[in-house]
């Protein structure tokens, strides 16, 4: 390789090496880092010379697939214990991925050998998901509550989110394969993923809270419509309405209220212990968490992380009474393993109240705390997400819900408002009856004149602002 034109740029970079850039003979850009600045000169003066550049960019040698793995089956077995022994994933990951793969993978690409392999492989693996339809009773009661006749609807298939959790296992196969020598190329790295339609999130309003806590207060009662004994079969049936009292109401009741006020997992009320309770700084350790599908308390939670949380009343009393009814430090506070929990969208519709999961009153909790409903004022969103425990705030803000389309209208003044500002000296009140001060100097929110006229003092930074605060204090 030589240089076009003989024509060299030198970078410095942030981490003190410097990058050399320049043309080839075939007119396509080129660069070389260069660690010490001796290597970068000697580069620089073989380009200006148009010498050969073999020696600062040595031939590649095209890499061998290894023949000891044949098919993606057989790499999807290897992707597998790679990650139980290597990443230590958890127990119900690797039931996700196993899931994944033994009923929609590996009927389609798993005796498909590596070397055939392309992008038309994962495509065709796409096309046979989008047109599948849900096969487990259980899948169908996530995606909706449907009449026992029919179990699905006509074109009622996987949902794109489902879709794109399969074929991104796929995806992570491959790319294993061809970090680790099995593939001389990732061929589903080109491949795009489906679009995610997103759905407006549902979760409880104020009043549901409310009128679900009152209906367990009450004792859970419902109505229903019982055959009387022996008449049916005497041919005569006659049926009448029977209250019935629901099945642990004193759990439901105070797992509801806790994940209300804390924002806690299920998994995470599921796994506190008197340890991790301190009634002195009135604070909870969120260290642990309970996994249904492990039947176990991991030692740590989703975030591999652990976080502190304050109490309010209704989080200390329900915790002051638990703890007095343990039998040891180490017991386990609440039971999230009750049916009553299990079956939380059938108890929202026997209350009479918005049908949510269970997960969905850690989103509600969490907008009330960012938007200030039921709170004197709106908790800061970095505060939010340390309650929350994200690492991020994009994750946050998905937990983060409005009432209505009230913060999404424009706040601005127009044209006519500001005119009078300028006019005036005294704005309009505003069509929500808040009156508005005009602005002085460039600044946004600034106090009336006459405030500014008893000024006696030399006008700081500090002054400055204390008489747009409205005063000293």
């Amino acid at each position: 390789m030589k240089s076009r034109d003989g024509i060299a740029k030198v970078y410095r970079t942030s981490y003190g090496t410097y990058k050399v850039r320049f043309y080839t003979e075939a007119g396509r850009p080129k660069d070389k880092s260069c660690k010490t600045k001796t290597e970068c000169d000697a580069l620089v003066r073989a380009i200006k010379k148009r010498a050969d550049l073999d020696f600062w960019f040595p031939s590649v040698e095209p890499a061998q697939e290894r023949s000891d793995v044949g098919t993606f089956g057989a790499l999807a077995e290897r992707w597998l214990n790679h990650a139980i022994k290597v990443r230590e994933i958890s127990q119900s990951c690797l039931m996700n991925y196993q899931s994944h793969l033994k009923y929609h993978v590996l009927p389609v690409l798993g005796d498909k050998y590596l070397r055939t392999m392309d992008l038309r492989s994962i495509e065709e693996l796409a096309e046979v998901l989008r047109d599948k339809k849900p096969t487990t009773r259980s899948y169908v009661a996530v995606r909706r509550r449907l009449v026992e006749d029919e179990f699905f609807a006509e074109d009622e298939g996987l949902s794109a989110s489902y879709r794109c959790d399969i074929l991104t296992v796929a995806c992570m196969v491959t790319k294993f394969g061809f970090e680790r020598g099995y593939l001389t190329a990732n061929p589903f790295r080109e491949f795009r993923m489906p679009e995610r339609p997103e759905q407006p999130y549902d979760y409880w309003r104020l009043e549901d809270e409310d009128a679900f806590l009152r209906w367990l207060e009450g004792g859970g009662m419902v109505d229903k419509e019982v055959c009387r004994p022996h008449s049916k079969k005497a041919g005569r049936p006659e049926t009448f309405r029977k209250r019935f009292a629901t099945r642990n109401v004193g759990d439901l009741y105070d797992v509801v209220l806790f994940a209300l006020r804390s924002g806690l997992r299920k998994g995470e009320i599921g796994a506190l212990t008197s340890r991790d309770v301190n009634l002195t700084t009135n604070t909870i350790v969120v260290r642990r968490a309970y996994s249904e599908r492990e039947k176990r308390v991991k030692n740590t939670t989703k975030g591999k992380t652990y976080r502190v949380i304050e109490m309010n009343d209704d989080m200390r009393q329900i915790l002051v009474r638990r703890m007095a009814k343990a039998k040891s430090e180490m017991a386990l506070l609440f039971n999230t393993r009750t049916w009553a929990i299990k079956n939380f969208t059938k108890y929202c519709v026997k209350a009479g109240v918005r049908e949510i999961h269970f997960h969905a009153l850690r989103h509600t909790c969490l907008t009330n705390l960012a938007n200030g409903y039921g709170m004197d004022s709106p908790l800061p969103l970095p505060q939010v997400q340390r309650v929350a425990g994200h690492r991020d705030i994009a994750t946050t803000m998905r937990y983060v819900h409005t009432n209505g389309i009230e913060n999404t209208t424009s706040k601005q003044w127009s044209r006519d408002h500001r005119r009078s500002l300028s006019e005036n000296g005294a704005p309009p009140p505003m069509s929500d009856g808040v009156q508005v001060s005009p602005p002085s100097e460039g600044l946004l929110m600034v106090a009336a004149a006459p405030q500014l006229k008893e000024v006696s003092e030399p006008e700081t930074p500090q002054r400055r602002f204390q008489v747009i605060a409205g005063g000293k204090n």
